[in-house]
């Protein structure tokens, strides 16, 4: 059993870093032609009548970015990938990201709440940007899994001794088994509009800092995600 779990681990590593190759030579080809447009489409803008089809203006930059937001995950996964670290107060991080999504959350009639240790026993070294988008995209989930009235627990909790967990916990409609046993490959989205690169993102931005990522989830149960990150 251990064996066949240290096999399936090797092989979405291999295939994750396949992946990343293909991925930082797509990002590269398209990002330069990509601003180029970009910027000209908002000269464009500039020197036309601002109520001309404003509608048509914001449709078109409203996908411009969504294209950018690919790209951005494409570089992520691309391998090597040299960026700055420091040390981080994890308590902040997690708090500004929550922040992000108190508008949704009161749309859908949706709870978040955090419980959290001293913040001084969750110091971290890592990069800022990452983590925040790590937990962008395990929030972005769990709060599209969430019904209304529903509820969503963030613990951040120390653990092993030299390490921090962060568990985010919802109450939510939860995966199968046989789509829980995919999660994280590439490409593979149950969503309608999904790409399937953001929990494999994730994977990877959790690996590049020494930790570790599993989701725990039943049908009808809800799902738990756990990330562990090494302390300082």
């Amino acid at each position: 059993m251990e064996r066949k779990k240290n096999e399936e681990v090797i092989r979405k590593l291999d295939k994750l870093s396949a992946v990343g190759q293909l991925a930082a030579g797509v990002a590269h080809e398209i990002r330069n032609p990509l601003t180029s447009i970009k910027g000209f489409l908002q000269l464009f803008q500039s020197q036309l009548p601002s109520e001309l089809n404003k509608e048509y203006w914001d449709i078109v930059f409203s996908e411009l970015n969504r294209i950018e937001l690919i790209v951005n995950e494409f570089m992520v996964l691309a391998k090597p990938q040299s960026v700055p670290l420091g040390r981080l107060n994890l308590n902040r991080i997690i708090h500004n990201t929550i922040k992000l999504f108190d508008t949704q959350a009161i749309l859908h009639n949706i709870s978040i709440k955090i419980r959290h240790v001293d913040s001084e026993k969750t110091q971290i070294i890592g990069n800022e940007n990452h983590l925040k988008q790590l937990l962008i995209n395990v929030l972005k989930n769990s709060l599209e899994a969430t019904p209304k009235f529903g509820k969503i627990l963030i613990k951040i909790e120390l653990f092993r001794e030299s390490n921090v967990r962060i568990r985010v916990i919802d109450n939510g409609k939860g995966i199968t088994k046989e789509k829980l046993s995919m999660i994280g490959t590439p490409f593979y989205t149950t969503k309608e509009k999904g790409i399937g690169l953001g929990l494999t993102m994730s994977q990877k931005i959790v690996q590049e800092h020494n930790g570790t990522f599993r989701i725990l989830s039943k049908r009808c149960f809800g799902t738990i995600v756990d990330i562990e990150l090494p302390t300082v």
